[in-house]
This record gives C-alpha cells, structure tokens and sequence, in this order.
C-alpha cells in the first residue's frame, strides 16, 4: 500500500502541470506514512529480536535510527499532518480539491 503512494507521488512531482497544489499535500502524507511505518516495524523487529538486533551485522539498529531521525528531519510527521489538513480544507474551499462524494450505501455500512 505504501509503495502505491510512493509510486504516485513520483508520478505527481514529475508531472506537475495544472497539480501543483498537490504536489506538497502529498509528498508530506507520504513521507510522514512511510517514517511512521518504517519506525514501527523496525521497533517491533528489535523487540522480537532481543540484543541481538544491535549486532554489528544486524540491519535492525540502521532501521531504527534511520527511520527516528526520518521522523524528526524536514519537520516533524505530526506538524506535516497538520500542515497537509489545512492545506486540503484551504483547497477544498477554494475549489482546488475536489472531495470524495459519500454514498449513502457507504454511510450504512460503517454503521
């Protein structure tokens, strides 16, 4: 799922032309979605793996501190969240993105 979101991102910035109030929105998603990911799985290796994940030959350690400064580096995830919500209601009202519609067979079955 998240190499589909990489993929279009690519796709995105490298074909900018009448998009590029897109460009920023999803570039931030998609760095913050893939840092969070990468933490955790990477969290969750070491755990199952004990003290043997910080070996010298173990890749464990490098996703851990890799993906922590990622987390923090070019602005925190959790602003860039923020920072990609107001620009989407900021677009939304001006017209720039365009909403899913909701069905309403949607709405019944999350009930």
């Amino acid at each position: 799922m998240y190499n589909f979101g990489h993929n279009e991102g690519k796709q995105i910035f490298a074909n900018q032309e009448g998009r590029k109030h897109e460009v920023i929105k999803t570039l931030c998603v998609i760095k913050a979605m893939m840092t969070w990911h990468g933490e955790k799985t990477s969290r969750i290796c070491r755990e199952r793996c004990g003290g043997g994940s910080y070996l010298e030959h173990a890749l464990i350690g490098q996703g851990v501190m890799g993906t922590h400064s990622g987390m923090t580096a070019e602005g925190d995830n959790s602003v860039l969240m923020q920072k990609v919500v107001k620009d989407l209601l900021t677009h939304a009202r001006k017209g720039k993105h365009n909403m899913p519609k909701i069905k309403k067979q949607v709405m019944q079955q999350i009930s």
